[in-house]
């Protein structure tokens, strides 16, 4: 993974790259468009949002996915249709040619990361820190038993960061499947480990079918925890700083 940085065109990785974008939803380029770009649909649902906070960053965070792929695809940001999987993930429409590009979207309050690849799933999760949780509640929810043996065997000091980084990779994982909470979450086993960064790990996505993901621990901010998960272990991740008044 390279460090993060700035280009001067949005673009579509190579096959065997993964870009994330690094996007900050309150930033006023961003907040000034408001319902600009949205759909009818994605309007409403801005509205059902009981904080004003909650709904200006979901604007904001549709909106700088409409203009990323929008400029890595050569399309209209605002033409975008965006297609939605049995549960509600959403994907661009494929084409009759050229590369099937995937994208995965993740907030943390104000900072955000957008996972663009081309033929490869690819998920990716975010989370605070300092993110106050119940933590024996959300072990309960989120381990299974082996997962919570190896958990108890961690250091004391570690287990808040650890329970934090094993939620992020299966956030992740589940949402590179599309599959929601459709998949409970004890139903499978990631790394546990919160100092390994990376680690490839054989995942059964259907019965009868077990495929190779790599799980990466992302820089993405000092105060957050981020995993990206994608099939396979042939690639490779550049984090990228993108500043809406460059690309709006």
């Amino acid at each position: 993974m390279t460090p993060g940085d700035t280009p001067t065109a949005c673009r579509l990785p190579a096959p065997g790259t993964i870009h994330v974008w690094r996007i900050d939803l309150q930033h006023p380029a961003l907040l000034a468009l408001g319902e600009r770009l949205l759909t009818d649909d994605e309007s409403a649902r801005a509205r059902r949002f009981l904080y004003g906070q909650h709904r200006l960053r979901f604007m904001a965070g549709r909106s700088a996915m409409r203009l990323l792929l929008g400029r890595c695809t050569g399309s209209d940001p605002a033409a975008i249709r965006f297609h939605y999987g049995a549960h509600g993930k959403p994907s661009l429409p494929a084409g009759s040619a050229g590369p099937a590009v995937r994208f995965n979207f993740t907030n943390s309050d104000r900072r955000a990361l957008l996972a663009v690849a081309v033929d490869r799933d690819i998920g990716i999760d975010l989370e605070s820190r300092a993110r106050d949780i119940n933590l024996p509640g959300l072990v309960r929810h989120i381990l299974n038993a082996s997962e919570a043996a190896e958990f108890r065997a961690l250091p004391a000091a570690v287990r808040h960061q650890a329970i934090l980084t094993i939620w992020t990779r299966k956030e992740a994982w589940i949402k590179a499947l599309g599959e929601g909470l459709s998949r409970p979450l004890k139903s499978f086993s990631v790394p546990v480990d919160p100092g390994v960064t990376e680690q490839i790990t054989a995942m059964t996505e259907a019965p009868g079918k077990t495929v190779e993901w790599t799980f990466r621990l992302l820089d993405a901010h000092p105060d957050d925890i981020a995993t990206l998960t994608a099939r396979g272990a042939d690639w490779t991740c550049r984090c990228l700083d993108w500043q809406p008044e460059e690309t709006a």
